[in-house]
């Protein structure tokens, strides 16, 4: 564990109370500041592990520690999140680093790439219509979602926007907006972006992300990314909870003691806290400089609107 317990709260006041406790609340914000950083990480695992062809750097990051800490911090009683952290740990132990780098290369070649049919589509538009045609009004949606939050895809047009390693990308990129709104003890912003990061995981992640799991099943093997998807699922499902909760915590926070809390949120400097918190964010620095071949066509870019 990052800081030795578990860290997810019970971020919604009791039914009618009022947050008027800066110094509770400031607890609590530390709480809310690891699952932040937790999802951060993870969305980020997902975006270059589905996002690009697996190298030894990639598959190493797997099956890291600091992988296998973030996902039991962020697991809380959820069991599939919880088995995602026995996989790790099991793969970890049983398969030779070298052996699993070439068998996952095999297996995302054949899921994602081809040749031939692949038995499952990354992208949500064909499961939304039923149509496997790529670039649907669907995927339009999703490009104008990342333009309003100033970001655009490297290689526009290369791939289509609604791929799932590019909504990852997008998510890490948002979750890790949120966590420096809550640092800055932003909490009207930070309210505002955890509602838009729910609407995006109800209205583009979770109406797919089953079915593009199920198919996955109907891979030859299950070495490693059949059981990931599965996982992204199963975390995806995890995060829209959190989001509705932390967002209303933020709302709270906010009517208690305005837009803004002087001094920001979050763990204090020099505490243990901080300290746990800035290793897992160079983990996170590393992994995010991770370039697994063809992951380009899956990055945002910030633009001008």
């Amino acid at each position: 564990m990052l800081l030795g317990r578990s860290v997810r709260p019970p971020l919604l006041l009791e039914e009618g109370a009022i947050m008027t406790d800066v110094v509770n609340m400031r607890r609590e914000s530390i709480d809310l500041e690891a699952l932040l950083l937790s999802r951060a990480y993870l969305y980020m695992l997902f975006h270059k592990l589905f996002g690009g062809t697996p190298d030894a750097a990639m598959v190493a990051c797997v099956l890291s520690e600091t992988t296998r800490d973030v996902v039991e911090e962020y697991a809380g009683d959820d069991p599939s999140m919880k088995g995602l952290g026995r996989f790790l740990e099991n793969l970890g132990e049983c398969v030779d680093g070298a052996v699993l780098t070439e068998q996952a290369r095999d297996e995302y070649t054949r899921l994602f790439i081809g040749p031939g049919e692949v038995p499952c589509q990354p992208m949500e538009s064909p499961y939304r219509t039923k149509d496997a045609a790529v670039f649907q009004e669907n995927t339009l949606a999703v490009r104008a979602i990342f333009r309003e939050r100033g970001l655009q895809l490297t290689r526009l047009m290369r791939i289509p926007d609604d791929h799932i390693a590019t909504m990852c990308g997008f998510m890490a990129h948002e979750a890790e907006r949120s966590l420096a709104e809550l640092r800055a003890g932003n909490v009207g912003d930070l309210a505002a972006s955890l509602r838009d990061e729910e609407a995006f995981a109800r209205g583009h992640m979770l109406t797919w992300v089953d079915d593009f799991a199920r198919c996955a099943r109907r891979s030859k093997t299950a070495v490693l990314y059949p059981q990931m998807i599965e996982a992204l699922a199963a975390f995806v499902r995890n995060d829209a909870v959190l989001l509705s909760e932390a967002a209303c915590w933020a709302e709270e926070a906010r009517d208690a003691c305005g837009e803004t809390i002087p001094g920001g949120l979050g763990a204090l400097p020099g505490s243990p806290e901080a300290a746990a918190f800035a290793e897992v964010s160079d983990a996170l620095a590393a992994l995010a400089r991770l370039r697994p071949f063809g992951i380009e066509d899956h990055e945002l870019v910030s633009i001008s609107v």
